[in-house]
């Protein structure tokens, strides 16, 4: 029973050595086949993903940038020319728990081969199995077990990379429809620690009920909370600012009262069924 362990990758160098840093003091007792999907980065090259994933089975640097849905489909694709038995997508933002492989390569036998390992906030379950299972509707790639069958399912749905739009989005509305039950750990065996990535600007997805391990950990997740803090007063600033700007051209604009004053007008003497058809 083997294990591919798949790692898209692109920049944000400082938060893809604390993945790997992670990714090497957990237990990897299982046989694993790390390979890494780096889309095309500009603050590192092949020879430093070696340094930092030094027993990585294979390293992909796209020639261009794909983005981040498109590098997963390459990925995925990758993964059914191996000989593996299951795929893991990993990604360059996760921390993991010690013991993450083993229990997730336990939990999936219990499931239809599709097993999230992070149970995120932004993805509700709708039923509860046990007290180590849930039922999701939809998930996020990153932190996600599959079977063979499974990833092979999805590849037959996406027959060409010109369909891939929102990758995990369209294959768990897939899966759902060729009956395959989306399945999700209770207590999150990975956490996301990205808040700067292609879909995590500011506001970003955690796990529920992830389990810090060390002291080093939780500074992790403790730095990583106060930066994300910081950037999103940093933008809320910045939009006061420019609210308070538009507010000081807006006082001597006399179109702008004028317009105003035709909209309280109109409100007044206009009957609400009416001026709420006008204002759609």
């Amino acid at each position: 029973m083997r294990v591919t362990i798949g790692i898209p990758t692109f920049n944000r160098e400082d938060l893809l050595k604390i993945m790997a840093k992670s990714l090497y003091n957990s237990d990897l007792s299982a046989e694993t086949s790390i390979r890494v999907y780096d889309d095309c980065s500009t603050e590192y090259d092949k020879e430093y993903l070696n340094s930092i994933f030094p027993t990585a089975a294979s390293i992909n640097v796209n020639s261009n940038n794909l983005r981040a849905d498109k590098n997963m489909y390459f990925m995925y694709a990758d993964f059914l020319k191996n000989g593996d038995d299951y795929f893991f997508n990993a990604d360059a933002d996760l921390i993991f728990n010690k013991h993450w492989l083993k229990k997730g390569l336990e939990l999936i036998q219990k499931t239809d081969g599709v097993l999230s390992l992070f149970n995120t906030n932004a993805h509700k379950s709708y039923q509860l199995i046990d007290n180590q299972l849930c039922l999701k509707e939809t998930i996020g790639a990153a932190g996600t077990l599959f079977t063979r069958e499974q990833v092979l399912n999805i590849m037959v749905y996406f027959d060409s990379i010109e369909k891939v739009q929102r990758f995990d989005w369209q294959w768990c509305n897939y899966l759902k429809v060729i009956g395959v039950k989306i399945n999700c750990v209770n207590q999150s065996l990975v956490q996301h620690i990205g808040y700067k990535g292609q879909n995590s600007r500011l506001y970003f997805d955690v796990g529920k009920n992830y389990q810090i391990e060390s002291l080093e950990e939780g500074q992790v997740v403790h730095d990583i909370f106060v930066n994300s803090i910081d950037a999103i007063r940093i933008k809320e600033s910045e939009r006061a600012i420019k609210l308070s700007q538009l507010n000081a051209e807006r006082a001597n604009d006399f179109w702008y009262h004028f317009k105003r004053c035709i909209i309280i007008v109109l409100k007044v003497i206009t009957p609400s069924s009416l001026y709420n058809k006008l204002k759609s």
